[in-house]
């Protein structure tokens, strides 16, 4: 980052606590570690990547996680991959409303349960995987391809700019540059309501990632 010549407030960061180092105590001393690993001061945003429900200490963490965004070291705060229960345990200990809500969310999976609870409470929606993971082809969702040919778009465009229009916020993976410019060219069309409608129904319910309740690393 300090090579890249950009300046720090163009810059949005964000890092994750793995599920070993939550608690109390270990919270502060793992961001403490990545904040020197990045050469920053702070972070833009600082999540908790699983709830780990078996090792049962995420309601601690996010206290630490409160500590650490009153004293400036995160910017804001928010979770990774926590279901409705695990939201209301934090929330009821807690007094700072996560920022965002990191979860698995693609169309065939589109987490309305979770979405449903967390958003009227201002939770944001971030998508991971947001086109599958690559763990099953978007071409095998009947009629996506269909709407992808009516506005001349690849399939992955369309589905980033559901996301978009569902206000989700999505950032797909890739290193490839090419990738990155069709990424990004999803602001000059708009779907229409029965593109919207068509692919609300392909949700299928279909995980192709770790259940919460079993990421317990």
């Amino acid at each position: 980052m300090a090579r890249s010549g950009v300046a720090r407030d163009e810059l949005f960061v964000t890092t994750k606590l793995w599920n070993s180092d939550q608690g109390k105590e270990t919270t502060p001393d793992a961001l403490a570690t990545s904040l020197e690993l990045l050469g920053l001061d702070y972070v833009d945003l600082y999540l908790i990547h699983w709830p780990a429900p078996l090792r049962d200490v995420y309601v601690e963490t996010w206290l630490a996680m409160e500590d650490l965004y009153g004293q400036g070291l995160a910017k804001a705060i928010g979770v990774s991959n926590f279901e409705p229960d695990h939201l209301e345990r934090i929330l009821e200990a807690g007094s700072i409303v996560p920022a965002i809500n990191q979860v698995e969310l693609h169309p065939a999976f589109q987490q309305r349960k979770v979405r449903g609870f967390q958003e009227p409470l201002g939770i944001v929606t971030e998508a991971w995987g947001p086109l599958g993971q690559g763990k099953y082809e978007l071409s095998e969702l009947e009629g996506l391809e269909q709407i992808a040919q009516n506005h001349g778009k690849s399939i992955q465009q369309i589905v980033l700019r559901w996301h978009l229009q569902e206000g989700v916020v999505v950032f797909p993976k890739t290193v490839q540059k090419k990738r990155m410019v069709e990424n990004l060219s999803v602001f000059d069309f708009e779907l229409s309501s029965d593109d919207m409608a068509a692919i609300k129904a392909m949700d299928a319910d279909k995980r192709v990632g770790t259940h919460p309740e079993d990421g317990n690393w």
